[in-house]
């Protein structure tokens, strides 16, 4: 009677199953990562931002309270980086000319010519992208006659150019 030899070990079938299932939860996996950087990336930005504008209403009404009114558009050309105690630690510096293709993302930086503080994007760590994404925004204040209610306001820090859709 002969005895049937058993089989050990995988075939070829099962572990090309078992690879396109690894490689289905990898992609599942990558994706969520790429979106939660993104997610944390625009917490970060909308965080600074609401200190820079709380930052921008101190010194508006320490102005205003010492009537001084008249150094509100000075105001508006100072790097509002410099209102800060402490500069975040992804901050480059103040820029005469950016060339922000050259500059690392995921960092802040002033552009001292046209007075806009900048982000630059970070597409995430896994794929990197073509070009780099900003956001340029401005510092808006209220006209040396503005009463005390229209300053708590009304200065502020808005948008000024949203970055493009992404080119396929």
């Amino acid at each position: 009677m002969a005895k049937t030899l058993r089989q050990r070990g995988f075939t070829l079938f099962e572990l090309a199953v078992v690879a396109g299932v690894f490689a289905i939860l990898m992609a599942v996996f990558l994706n969520r990562v790429s979106y939660y950087q993104q997610q944390a990336q625009q917490v970060a930005v909308a965080q600074m931002l609401g200190v820079l504008r709380t930052s921008l209403r101190v010194q508006v009404l320490h102005l205003y309270l010492a009537d001084r009114r008249d150094q509100l558009p000075a105001l508006a050309r100072q790097n509002p980086f410099d209102w800060l105690a402490d500069k975040p630690a992804n901050y480059l510096g103040e820029f005469a000319q950016p060339d922000l293709e050259k500059l690392q993302a995921g960092n802040w930086l002033y552009d001292k010519k046209e007075q806009k503080i900048i982000y630059l994007f970070s597409n995430g760590n896994i794929f990197p992208a073509k070009g780099v994404e900003s956001v340029k925004f401005k510092v808006i204040l209220p006209r040396a006659d503005a009463d005390l209610d229209k300053l708590a306001q009304e200065p502020d820090i808005v948008v000024w150019k949203s970055p493009d859709p992404v080119a396929n």
